[in-house]
C-alpha cells in the first residue's frame, strides 16, 4: 500500500460550511482548488463526522472556510485548541455580518482561544466602482509579513471586520476612508457604526506549535473575476497564505510562546487570588458587623428586661 507524502489540507463540510473541495459544476472556488492542486497538496473533507483528534491525524491544515447555521460544539472546539497547539495550522473564514449572520459560533474558537475576533459588520469604502460606498474594496498598503510579500493590490468583497489583540497580527487593513456598517435586525436596514482609523480584515496567530490564519470574507477565494482568487494579487496572497500555515514553528518561537503563556497565566492566577482575598476580607468584616449587631440587639433586649 502507497501512503501521499503531500501535506493534506483538511474542508470541514459538517457544519454547512461554504467553501468545499468537491469538484462540481456548482463549485465556485474551482480556481482555489486547481491553486492549492498546483502547490502539491493533498485535499480532503469531512461532511458528516464531528471535529475529532482521530479525524485531525496527519492533517496539515485545517480549514473551516464559513459555517453557516451550524455550531461547533466544546468538545470540537477543545479538539481544535489542542490541534493547533499541539502543531496544526488552522484557517478560519467567515464572511460579512459575522457570527451574528451566519448563524454560528467561530467567534468561540478565533476570539476566546486565539485572539481574533469576528465583528457583526460590512465594510465598505467609496471607490471607482461606488462613490457612495461599495463593499468591494481594494487593498494597496500591507504591513510586513511573509504572507503580505510582494503585494502590490489585492480586491475583497462583502467582508466583516476583525477585532485582535497585541498577540495576533494583522495582515489586510483599511483606513480611514472606510467604515463599516452594521445590520439591524428589526428594520431589515445596514446602519454606520462609530468610525474607527483602521479595519483590519486578515489577521493571523501563532498559537504553541500551530498557526491560525483569520479572513473576514470568503470571496477572495472564489471563482469571482472581480474579487476571487485569480484577481490581482488575491491568489498571491493565498499563496503565501498556505506557504505560511504549512512551514512549521521553530522550537525557540514555541518556547517562547510557552514562557509568555505561563507568564500570562501566573498573572491571572494572582489576580484571581486577589479577588478570592478581597471577597475573603469582606466576608470577615461582614461578619464581624453582624456580630457587633447582634451583640447590640442582645444588650438592648437585656437593658428592656431589667427596666421591665
Amino acid at each position: 500500500m502507497t501512503f501521499s507524502t503531500k501535506p493534506t489540507i483538511l474542508f470541514d463540510l459538517s457544519h454547512n460550511e461554504m467553501l468545499s473541495p468537491i469538484k462540481s459544476a456548482e463549485n465556485e472556488y474551482a480556481d482555489l482548488i486547481k491553486l492549492l492542486e498546483n502547490l502539491n497538496l493533498e485535499l480532503i473533507k469531512n461532511e458528516t463526522s464531528e471535529i475529532t483528534e482521530e479525524l485531525l491525524q496527519k492533517v496539515k491544515v485545517l480549514i473551516i472556510g464559513n459555517p453557516v447555521n451550524d455550531f461547533f460544539s466544546m468538545a470540537e472546539i477543545e479538539t481544535i485548541l489542542a490541534y493547533v497547539r499541539q502543531g496544526g495550522s488552522l484557517l478560519l473564514i467567515s464572511e460579512y455580518g459575522g457570527d451574528y449572520l451566519q448563524k454560528t459560533n467561530l467567534n468561540d474558537i478565533s476570539a476566546k482561544h486565539f485572539d481574533i475576533l469576528f465583528e457583526k459588520n460590512i465594510i465598505k469604502e467609496s471607490n471607482d466602482i461606488n462613490e457612495s460606498g461599495s463593499s468591494i474594496i481594494s487593498i494597496q498598503s500591507f504591513p510586513k509579513h511573509e504572507i503580505t510579500a510582494q503585494m502590490r493590490e489585492i480586491i475583497i468583497g462583502g467582508s466583516c471586520s476583525l477585532m485582535i489583540n497585541d498577540n495576533a497580527f494583522s495582515l489586510l487593513e483599511l483606513d480611514e476612508n472606510a467604515w463599516s456598517e452594521k445590520y439591524d435586525e428589526s428594520n431589515d436596514e445596514w446602519n454606520e457604526e462609530d468610525h474607527k482609523e483602521k479595519y483590519i480584515v486578515a489577521a493571523c496567530i501563532e498559537f504553541g506549535r500551530g498557526k491560525v490564519g483569520a479572513i473576514g470574507d470568503i470571496d477572495l477565494f472564489s471563482d469571482d473575476p472581480n474579487y476571487g482568487a485569480n484577481k490581482l494579487d488575491n491568489r498571491k496572497f493565498i499563496t503565501n497564505l498556505f506557504n505560511w500555515l504549512l512551514k512549521p514553528i521553530e522550537d525557540k518561537d514555541a518556547i517562547f510562546w510557552a514562557l509568555k503563556k505561563l507568564g500570562t497565566l501566573e498573572i491571572q492566577l494572582k489576580n484571581t487570588n486577589d479577588k478570592i482575598n478581597n471577597i475573603i476580607e469582606t466576608i470577615s468584616f461582614l461578619e464581624k458587623r453582624i456580630s457587633r449587631i447582634e451583640s447590640n440587639i442582645a444588650l438592648m433586649r437585656k437593658e428592656k428586661d431589667i427596666r421591665i
